[in-house]
């Protein structure tokens, strides 16, 4: 993924103006500020994913009637999430709501689409227009639940700077900003001294379920202690 200055990133920041004549008209002042405030993305942390991590994605199913509640237990209240070099997804919270932002621009096809939409943390509900694709808010929270709830490596990409390789899928930044390279860090094990245990805190896992296992489904696990020697996965916290 090459993010220069044809890169949906950028050409949101040359087309900024633009974009803010396309929202809505009838929205209240403070709504208005909120809106304002999501789309200012030069303090928001900016997120890639490896190859390996959206081949995952697609396996975490997403229902219509998705329970927002697990939404209030995630770590970022913030950020850019850089799905393509086509498309992003912005997110901020204000006062238990989540706005998102999605925008989907080809420089060559001189073509820009955004959507935004709400989820409602307070009330357990989605604020989404009739006409929107669920599929555009179904794989925001794709994105938010392996970025949040799942273990996760993580590398700093700083301006002018790559990183990647072929399998895993490179990176070359070529804007101002440090993006931040989401992988996975299942591969990694350790082992308890003797006699100790540790607590595996609450967190989402993906079991293989239906005939000759190959059916994912993404479940809720509870946080419980772990004994002696067993093995575990370590995340890398941010």
């Amino acid at each position: 993924m090459k993010l220069d200055q044809n890169s949906c990133i950028e050409y949101f920041r040359k087309n900024k103006g633009d974009i803010f004549e396309r929202l809505p008209n009838d929205v209240p002042p403070r709504e208005d500020q909120e809106l304002i405030s999501l789309l200012e993305i030069d303090s928001k942390s900016k997120y890639v994913f490896s190859n390996s991590v959206k081949e995952t994605l697609e396996t975490i199913r997403i229902k219509d009637e998705f329970d927002l509640n697990i939404l209030k237990k995630r770590k970022s209240n913030s950020g850019v999430l850089i799905v393509s070099r086509d498309e992003f997804y912005i997110f901020q919270e204000f006062e238990e709501k989540l706005r998102v932002f999605n925008y989907i621009v080809s420089s060559k096809e001189k073509f820009a689409d955004l959507n935004i939409f709400t989820f409602n943390l307070k009330s357990n509900e989605k604020i989404i227009s009739e006409d929107f694709e669920e599929n555009t808010w179904k794989k925001f929270l794709q994105c938010m639940i392996y970025l949040d709830f799942l273990p996760t490596e993580i590398k700093y990409i700083q301006p002018n700077g790559k990183y990647g390789t072929r399998k895993e899928g490179k990176v070359l930044n070529k804007t101002d900003d440090t993006i931040i390279y989401v992988t996975k860090a299942w591969n990694q094990e350790y082992k308890t001294k003797p006699g100790v245990q540790f607590f595996s805190k609450p967190h989402f896992g993906i079991r293989w379920t239906g005939e000759g296992r190959e059916t994912p489904k993404l479940v809720w696990v509870k946080g419980s202690f772990k004994q002696l020697n067993k093995k575990a996965e370590k995340e890398v916290k941010r």
